[in-house]
C-alpha cells in the first residue's frame, strides 16, 4: 500500500451505532453524537492467497469469519473468501468448525447449495474457503425491506430451499444454523430469487456420512441462532433432521408475517418459549395479512414441540408445501363470490347475470334428483336447472322483477280464477257448437223429408 494510500486510511473513522464512516478532524459522529473510532487496516486487502485468489474488499464480517469479494486471477472469475479472523487462529475449536464447514460443503453438490470450490490456510495461520460469488440479497434483507414475503412467493423461496435441505440431509449433513440471514435470494439464467443456503459453519455430519468429525459437537451443548432454534437445540439434546424442519418453519413463519414467531426479551427467554410456548395464530400475529389456511396448518406441523409430530423429511415438508402451491393456483382460476351472488359450480365456471326477467328458461324439475347438491353462496338464490342441463343462476334482483308477492299477476287463486274462467268459457262454446251442428242436421233432414213428401204426393195425383 503506498504512504498516500495509508495516510488516507488512518483518517477513516467509523460511527459504531450507524456504520458511518468519516474523514477528517471530526470526533462524534454528526448523525447521533456517538464517539467515532478508528478505521483499522485490512492487511488482506490486496494480497494474493495461493497465487491465484487476489482479495479485493470485504463484504461481511462476523464473530468467527470475514468474507471477502475476490478475483480468481487465471480465470478472471470473482469469488468470495471466507476467513477465520486472525484474532482465532489459536482457538481450536473456532479451527475446527471452520475445517468441519469445508468438509460439510464438500459434500454436497445441488443448485440450491452454495459451492465450494477450494479451501487452504495462510501464510499467518487463517484457515480460508473459496466459494460462489452471489450478486443478490438475503431473505433477512427481504422482510426488512417489505416487512413480510407475499405467501406464492414465500411458497416458491421454501420449496427450494427444502430440496437443498433434503439432499443436505441424504449426505449425512445438518445444518442446525438455518436462519433467514442464511437464505441468498440470486438471479440465475432469466430466473429470480433462486436459492443459495449458505454457511454450513456449524453443521453436523452425521454418522452414516462416513466422515470422522461428527463428535465435534457433543449433546448438551447449545449453539445456533436462538431465534429459529428448535426446542431440542434449545435444550441441548439429540438433533436429527427435525431440527432443520422446525427452523424452516420459524423463517417460513417470519417471512410470512414479517417477525419470528417467538420473542422474549432475552435470550434465554425466547430458548425457553421454543420449548414451552406455540406461536399466535396468522390472524392474531397480522390481521391485515391474508394467508391460505392450508399455509399456515403446514406451517403450524412444522413448529410442533415434539419432533415426532412435525414432518418426518424435508422431503415431505417440501411436498407439503407443493400441494398448498397447487391449491392456491386453482384458487386464482375460480370466480371469486361476491355477496350477490352464487357459488360457481362445475356445470358453469362463468355464470352470467340475467337481468330480464321475461328471457328466464322453464325450468325442469323432473331433472333435478333428490341427492344432487347445489351449493350456493345465499340461500335466498335461486338456481334453475334448464333443459338443457346447464346451472343459469339469476340474481336477486332479476328474482325481485320476475317475482313480486304484491302484484296481482303473482296470485296463485287469482291464476286458479283465471284458468277455471277460461274452462267454463270453453265449455260453453262447444256445447254451442254441438247444438248448432245438431240443429243443422235436424234442418237438413226436416227438409229432406218434406222434397220426399212434395214428390210423392205430385206422383200420387198423376192419371194413369
Amino acid at each position: 500500500m503506498n504512504p498516500e494510500a495509508q495516510k488516507s486510511l488512518e483518517k477513516r473513522k467509523k460511527c459504531p451505532a450507524c456504520s458511518r464512516e468519516f474523514t477528517g478532524t471530526l470526533v462524534v459522529c454528526k448523525h447521533d453524537g456517538t464517539l467515532l473510532i478508528p478505521v483499522k487496516e485490512d492487511l488482506m486487502i490486496g494480497t494474493t492467497l495461493a497465487d491465484k485468489y487476489r482479495i479485493e474488499t470485504e463484504i461481511g464480517r462476523g464473530g468467527m469469519s470475514v468474507v471477502y469479494k475476490g478475483r480468481h486471477e487465471m480465470m478472471d472469475r470473482m469469488v468470495a473468501i471466507k476467513m477465520l479472523q486472525a484474532q482465532l487462529v489459536n482457538d481450536q475449536t473456532s479451527i475446527k468448525r471452520f475445517k468441519q464447514e469445508a468438509k460439510a460443503a464438500s459434500c454436497l453438490t445441488h443448485p440450491n447449495v452454495i459451492t465450494v470450490y477450494d479451501c487452504d490456510v495462510t501464510p499467518g495461520g487463517q484457515p480460508y474457503l473459496v466459494m460462489d460469488y452471489l450478486v443478490g440479497e438475503s431473505l433477512a434483507d427481504i422482510i426488512k425491506r417489505e416487512n413480510h414475503v407475499e405467501q406464492m412467493r414465500a411458497l416458491n423461496i421454501f420449496i427450494q430451499a427444502c430440496d437443498a435441505l433434503e439432499h443436505a440431509h441424504l449426505k449425512g449433513v445438518l445444518h442446525r444454523d438455518l436462519k433467514s440471514s442464511n437464505i441468498m435470494l440470486v438471479d440465475f439464467e432469466g430466473k429470480t430469487d433462486v436459492v443459495k443456503v449458505v454457511d454450513f459453519g456449524i453443521a453436523k455430519l452425521m454418522p452414516n456420512s462416513g466422515k470422522q468429525s461428527q463428535n465435534l459437537t457433543q449433546t448438551g451443548e447449545i449453539f445456533g441462532s436462538p431465534i429459529y432454534m428448535s426446542p431440542e437445540q434449545c435444550l441441548g439434546s439429540h438433533l436429527d433432521a427435525r431440527s432443520d424442519i422446525y427452523s424452516m418453519g420459524a423463517m417460513l413463519y417470519e417471512s410470512l408475517m414479517g417477525m419470528p414467531p417467538l420473542m422474549g426479551d432475552t435470550i434465554i427467554d425466547t430458548m425457553q418459549m421454543h420449548v414451552s410456548t406455540m406461536p399466535a395464530s396468522f390472524a392474531d400475529m397480522r390481521h391485515d395479512l391474508q394467508i391460505h389456511p392450508q399455509f399456515e396448518a403446514v406451517v403450524f406441523k412444522a413448529l410442533e414441540k415434539k419432533p415426532e409430530d412435525r414432518y418426518a423429511s424435508m422431503e415431505q415438508f417440501r411436498d407439503a408445501l407443493a400441494h398448498v402451491a397447487r391449491i392456491i393456483e386453482m384458487d386464482k382460476f375460480e370466480p371469486r363470490p361476491v355477496s350477490t351472488q352464487p357459488r360457481s359450480t362445475k356445470q358453469n365456471l362463468t355464470p352470467q347475470r340475467n337481468t330480464n326477467a321475461g328471457a328466464l328458461p322453464k325450468p325442469q324439475i323432473s331433472s333435478i334428483s333428490a341427492s344432487q347438491k347445489i351449493e350456493s353462496s345465499s340461500p335466498k338464490t335461486p338456481v334453475l336447472n334448464t333443459p338443457m342441463g346447464s346451472l343459469n343462476r339469476v340474481s336477486q334482483t332479476g328474482m325481485k322483477a320476475a317475482y313480486n308477492p304484491h302484484s296481482k299477476a303473482n296470485d296463485p287463486t287469482r291464476i286458479n280464477k283465471d284458468k277455471l274462467g277460461d274452462l267454463k268459457n270453453a265449455e260453453t262454446k262447444a256445447s254451442k257448437s254441438k247444438l248448432l251442428i245438431g240443429a243443422g242436421i235436424m234442418l237438413a233432414v226436416t227438409i229432406v223429408l218434406i222434397i220426399c213428401m212434395v214428390l210423392w204426393m205430385m206422383n200420387r195425383h198423376v192419371p194413369t
